[in-house]
Formats: C-alpha cells, structure tokens, sequence
C-alpha cells in the first residue's frame, strides 16, 4: 500500500499507513517494529514538514523516553547520529551563533556548536550504558533495521554495532570545539601498545569535550570484550581501526615507527587468521610511503625502502591471495612495479649541436626512442585532440626520421631515478621526440612519453611588445630579419581555433 501511494506521489495517504503500522507496533511491543517505522516515517515526512529534521530528532526524543534495554540504546544511537547529520547540513548557521548562559534552548536551531556536540556525545555513551545486555543481544532481531553488510561476524552484538557507530563520530577531528587550554592530545605511546596492555591503560583528562579522548576507552572497551574470544575476527578488526586511528592523530615525535610496530605485532600475534593480513598490509604501506617521502626529500633511512616493502606484500599475497589484506597487497604491488617514463627538453635547441634529454624513469632499464617531424597537419591534429590515447595512438602511426634505444641506469629500488641522454644534432625544424619501454611502442600496459621541441638558431627577447630578434648562439641582433606575426582565433563554424597570418615586420 505503502509503495503504491509513493509511486502516485501520496505522502499523506502513505504517512498515515506508516502512522497506523506504529500504533499496531506499539500495543504488540514490536520495538523493532517501532524502530523501523519511525525510521519510514523520518524519510516521507522530509518531502511534506517544514522543519522536518527538528520535528523528526524531538520525535525519536520523545521514543526514547518510553523504551528501555537494547531498544532504548538504538534510538539513542539513531537520535545522536541524526543530530549529527542536523549539524552538517547546518554547519554554516551555527558558525555564527555564540556560546550564552541561562538561555531556554529548546529549540535546536537556537544551539550553538558547543551544545550539539555536548548532546551528541551524551546521547552516543547513554547508547553503551547496559553494556552487559548489549554484549549478550544478537542482532538477528533487529534485522529489519539494519544494513547488511558481508562480514556480520565482525559486529556479533548489538554492542558491537552500537559502539562502532560511536567511534564514527568520536573519530572525527573535533575542528569546530571549544577546547579548553588543557585539551586533550593522543601523545602517550601507549595508545599503540598490544591488545594486552591498552585495555588497562588509563587515558584520564580534564577535558570533558575530548571526542578522541572517549573513542580510545570505547576501543579498550571493544577490545577488552573480545580479547578472550575463540575466534578473533572481531578483536582484530577493532584492533587494526583502533590502531589506524591513534596514527592520523597522534602527536608524538616517534608515531612513524610505533604504527608499524603496532601492525606487526597483529600481523604476527594472529598470523593464522586471514584477516590479520589487512594489519600487515597496512605496515608494508606505511614502510613505502615512508621510503617515498625521504625519497622524494633526499634524506636516508636505512630502515624504510619499497623494496622492503615489497617482499612483505610479495609474502602476504602467497600466504593470503583472496583476503582484504592480500587483494589490497596485490594492488599496492602493481603501484610499486608499474613502469613509468617522462622526457623533459629544452624547448628550443641550436641546430647541427648535440643537446640533452632529461629522463625521469621508474622500473625502467632500456627506452626506446623515435624521432619525427612535427608537420602543420600533426601540429593541428594534436591541438584538437586533448586525450592522451588519440594523441598517442596518432605519433606511433607517425612515420619517424630516426630511431634507437637507449640503456639506463640499473636500479632496483621500486623508485623514480633521473639521468640525461644525448640527441644527435638536428638541422632547423619541429620535432616530437618519443619514447617506449617496447620496443613496439605498444598502447597497452606500456608507459609512452612525447616531448615537442624546435630546432632553430634564432631566439628572441622583448618588453611588452617590443621584440629583439637575436642569433641563439652569439646574441648579437639578426637585423633586417622578416617576422611573420600569427593570431590564434576561434572559428565558430568549425567550433575551432585557426591559426590567420597576420602582418609581416622587419626587424631594424
């Protein structure tokens, strides 16, 4: 019934079969029921109600108030989550409203950042008071709300669902806070100590409004439940989110390492376990970001190197192929190998001298290379064809003037190297200089480069529109030379820009 007063576009008519499923529901005690109806109800009323998020959050108020047990903790859940999404949609008001004492807030829209944080944060620990009945309350029975997804052993109880939708938001950075001087930072390593010795770890502070503060006892919580299970599916998912956290926003000078000594230590305490792979997945990752940075910053750290990082990957992909850890391995693994290739030039080069190419190489031990003429039919061929596969697919059918390969520094470290090679002299002309990894200049899991340059002994200097035509090689003036001056415009029957000759100069 439902369903066909929403394809005629009947809110009404189908709110009030919603409104009278919830009366059924509540004389039964169906709580899922109940939950799930005020759950339909919130999505039709958006379409009819002026205010409608106020009217829907003072709606799952007031439910919450005649609940109790599993089904009080899930509203409180959905209200908290629903202030939540109430704030994003209108961050931009509250960012002017200002903290004020004994003022009537019933009105949420009169709140300021502080107050929705403050009553989000209530609503979300009252959602894990009866942790005793939430840990021993399947979600089997609140089915008809929840979203499935294809790893339910991950979240066995309700506790475990309810927790991890409050990590959601303890996670979150906390920007728009007011935080007092002594507020609180995740700078003790021992939020990256094993399961063992975290759960009993005390992270106390005087900041009451810490997200990240109440997010790590949820996870000792969380972790603390599951440490003495048989099967540890969930301890180590909690384990590895709870570790990633700590990493993004953890202060200490030494985080780098205490990460990766934090995924190790799950990798190897439950290396039997397909899903400690996504652990050591991460810890070869964040070896090879490392290794890039003081790569890319030209320090030295003998302990970080991709090559490192790919025999763990290598290892991980043999051992656990199919696994979240592998798959990702696998896919980190083609980043490492993958062949790259780009040429830089000088623009213009003095005709009959031999000049230089720059060649930035990654997993590249010979290139191949091809010379051809730039034509005006290629030139207006490339202008209109931005995308790389035309452009490439068009120069290796070019016919070339010269070709030849060329050796390059052996390397085996997974990173971008540079060295330069020698061009051969060239008389006056435009060229594109092509490069391959094949030697057939294959379009297919090969890297190509194209650089454009000109081959001229004429150079030119100017101020604004003033030009100096000179010789290239000695700068002396080229006096009486005929300078054909070109206008670029759009055409718009062809949708096209043509190059149009303009005036011919001669230069004193």
């Amino acid at each position: 019934k439902i369903e066909e007063f929403q394809k005629k576009g009947l809110t009404k008519s189908a709110l009030t079969e919603v409104n009278t499923i919830y009366i059924q529901a509540k004389k039964s005690n169906n709580n899922p029921q109940i939950i799930k109806t005020l759950l339909f109800r919130i999505s039709l009323e958006q379409n009819i109600e002026e205010n409608a998020s106020e009217k829907s959050i003072a709606s799952f108020e007031s439910e919450i108030n005649t609940q109790k047990g599993a089904a009080k903790a899930i509203l409180q859940s959905i209200t908290a989550q629903m202030y939540w999404n109430y704030f994003q949609q209108n961050r931009y008001k509250f960012y002017s409203h200002t903290n004020t004492n004994n003022f009537d807030k019933k009105d949420i829209a009169t709140w300021t950042i502080d107050d929705l944080h403050k009553k989000i944060s209530e609503l979300f620990l009252a959602s894990l008071n009866e942790e005793a009945l939430l840990k021993n309350t399947s979600l089997n029975t609140y089915d008809p709300i929840i979203l499935k997804g294809n790893a339910r052993n991950l979240r066995p109880t309700l506790f475990d669902l309810l927790a991890h939708r409050a990590l959601d938001y303890f996670k979150n950075d906390e920007r728009d806070i007011t935080h007092p001087a002594y507020a609180f930072e995740i700078d003790d390593p021992k939020a990256f100590a094993p399961v063992t010795e975290f759960i009993h770890h005390s992270f106390e502070t005087k900041d009451s409004s810490s997200l990240h503060q109440k997010a790590l006892v949820i996870f000792q919580k969380l972790l603390a439940f599951h440490e003495k299970d048989k099967e540890k599916d969930a301890l180590i998912d909690a384990d590895i989110e709870r570790v990633e956290f700590v990493n993004q926003y953890a202060v200490m000078t030494e985080k780098d390492s205490l990460f990766i000594n934090a995924l190790k230590n799950i990798g190897t305490e439950y290396e039997k376990n397909p899903l400690s792979a996504q652990a050591t997945f991460l810890m070869a990752q964040a070896i090879y970001n490392k290794a890039l940075e003081i790569h890319n910053n030209n320090l030295s750290s003998p302990g970080y190197s991709v090559k490192k990082a790919k025999e763990i990957l290598d290892a991980l992909v043999t051992k656990y192929p199919k696994s979240e850890g592998g798959i990702n391995a696998q896919n980190l693994i083609y980043q490492v190998i993958h062949p790259e290739l780009s040429l830089t030039t000088e623009k213009v080069n003095v005709p009959g001298i031999p000049f230089r190419t720059l060649v930035n190489f990654q997993n590249t031990k010979q290139i191949h290379l091809r010379l051809l003429l730039l034509t005006p039919e290629l030139k207006s061929y490339l202008r209109k064809n931005g995308e790389n596969q035309s452009i490439f697919s068009r120069l290796v059918s070019q016919k070339n003037i010269r070709t030849w390969k060329q050796d390059l520094p052996v390397i085996d470290d997974y990173l971008s190297h540079s060295t330069e090679i020698k061009i051969d002299a060239l008389p006056v002309g435009e060229y594109v200089l092509l490069a391959s990894s094949d030697a057939g200049f294959s379009l297919d899991k090969n890297p190509l480069a194209a650089q454009y340059f000109h081959v001229s002994n004429i150079s030119f200097i100017n101020s604004n529109n003033s030009y100096f035509v000179l010789d290239r090689t000695t700068g002396q003036p080229l006096a009486g030379s005929k300078v054909q001056v070109w206008n670029l415009n759009y055409d718009y029957k062809t949708r096209d820009n043509k190059m149009e000759k303009d005036q011919i100069l001669t230069a004193d």
